[in-house]
């Protein structure tokens, strides 16, 4: 009993062996199994196991690729982070950089104006603009020249489309050149016969031939030239009408929605 009891229980423990052969039985097959195991030798490791054993401790361990330790490193994640902010900060700026285009879309009755131009009535007339009337006009940011080009006089006006156009007529006696403006945005869903140019240092959508139509728009006035003049005067003409300036490349329009969300914020 290994002398882990004291010696009045180890008394009793062994008055109860005498009494018990149960008891006594199972102590005596655990003296058996305590002899056995002291006297076995520890079994031998296989062969195998000490051969990869041996084969570690000379092997020096794999080494980790350099860029394996930088994706793992908190600095890079850390920059992945700030690269993709600063990347969804600039898409975000590139949006809202776009010019503002002001007022609804429209899109000119190109065939009408043609048709008018060849002889046609002019349909829905509004009534002729006086002289007087055309200069209020002009004060009042509506355009009405009495000369384009150099040598186109104008010489009559009036309203059409029920009043929401202004119809110009200029001639020089040989060619002529009838212009309509109309408030709002220009409807560029509507340009598919239109190829988009630059004229007298504007950007025009232009409809090639006779007669020649140009149409463009410029804070919310929609402008349309009709003519058979030559080309040279109706860049000149252009150029002394109310022009769209060329559309801001990448980095303006980046630019402009940067300072927008600035100002945004400021007003926040």
């Amino acid at each position: 009993m290994d002398v882990q009891l004291s010696d009045s229980a180890m008394q009793e423990a062994s008055a109860h062996l005498l009494a018990c052969d149960e008891c006594e039985r199972a102590v005596r097959q655990q003296r058996l199994l305590k002899s056995r195991m002291s006297t076995s030798a520890a079994p031998a490791p296989p062969a195998a196991l000490l051969a990869s054993l041996a084969d570690l401790a000379s092997a020096p361990p794999p080494s980790e690729a350099w860029w394996e330790r930088l994706v793992r490193s908190a600095p890079f994640r850390s920059g992945l982070v700030l690269v993709g902010a600063a990347i969804a900060v600039v898409a975000t700026a590139y949006a809202v950089g776009t010019p503002d285009r002001v007022g609804d879309e429209v899109s000119p009755p190109y065939e009408r104006y043609v048709a008018e131009f060849a002889g046609a009535p002019r349909a829905e007339s509004g009534g002729t603009i006086t002289a007087s009337a055309m200069s209020e006009l002009s004060s009042s940011g509506w355009p009405c020249h009495e000369t384009l080009a150099g040598d186109l006089q104008r010489v009559s006006g009036s309203y059409a489309e029920a009043g929401e156009v202004i119809a110009l007529s200029y001639s020089d006696g040989r060619s002529s050149l009838d212009l309509f403006e109309q408030t709002g945005a220009l409807d560029r869903s509507g340009l598919d016969d239109f190829e988009q140019a630059r004229l007298g240092g504007s950007e025009v959508w232009v409809r090639e031939g006779s007669p020649l139509v140009v149409t463009w728009d410029r804070d919310g006035t929609v402008f349309t030239v009709v003519t058979d003049v030559d080309r040279e005067r109706v860049a000149r003409a252009v150029a002394e009408l109310p022009s769209m300036g060329q559309q801001p490349g990448p980095v303006d329009r980046v630019g402009n929605g940067l300072t927008r969300m600035t100002s945004w914020l400021g007003a926040a």
